[in-house]
């Protein structure tokens, strides 16, 4: 799709994520990265419609493309 990005609103997505705000394990919230175009774990509070999904899948370091449930609040 030349010009255009793949947009999820709801179901289980690939996406591609960071651990630079720590290592990201299933069932965390997740949220935008400062890492354009991937996400990563949520803090402890994160503000209302800041999160984007929950991890099905960790990740110990680094960057990677995990599965997350689409779950926008």
């Amino acid at each position: 799709l030349s010009g255009k990005a793949p947009l999820a609103v709801m179901g289980i997505v690939p996406v591609k994520a960071s651990a630079e705000n720590g290592a990201i394990s299933p069932g965390d919230l997740l949220v935008a990265s400062g890492t354009p175009g991937h996400a990563m774990k949520a803090g402890p509070n994160p503000p209302a419609g800041a999160v984007v999904g929950k991890a099905l899948e960790g990740l110990a370091s680094g960057v990677a493309t995990i599965q997350m449930l689409v779950m926008l609040r």
